[in-house]
């Protein structure tokens, strides 16, 4: 964790957080690539972790080949995070409600201007 931290920080990324979710039942028998120094290749649990960071797309490539490469991660999945602010960043009328939202105001507005105007 401490080497993908340095990574993200060094490109000039920000870690928000990192939480250790710990050891649980896998859903099925994982294989390793290689066996481990036991000579284990086989695992039935495993250790779950979840790094919260903002980075740029070429880190998040850079931070996946760390995790690919490192011979004790099982399985890496990177997700998009959405919050609250997350709808106000899409600039597509269709897909954000706050901006729809604001066009519905605007356009009641302009129907009764345009009904109280003496003809």
């Amino acid at each position: 964790m401490k080497n993908l931290s340095y990574k993200v920080v060094d490109g000039g990324g920000i870690i928000r957080s990192i939480q250790n979710h710990g050891i649980r039942t896998l859903p099925h028998r994982f294989r390793a690539a290689y066996a481990d120094r036991a000579g284990t290749r086989y695992y039935k649990e495993g250790r779950f972790v979840s790094i919260f960071y903002d980075a740029s797309p070429k880190i998040l490539s850079e931070v996946e080949n760390v995790l690919k490469m490192d011979e004790q991660v099982l399985r890496h999945t990177h997700l998009k995070a959405q919050n609250k602010m997350w709808f106000c960043n899409i600039s597509r009328e269709d897909k954000n409600p706050y901006i729809r939202k604001v066009l519905s105001m605007e356009k009641k507005a302009k129907l009764n201007v345009n009904n109280l105007a003496p003809e």
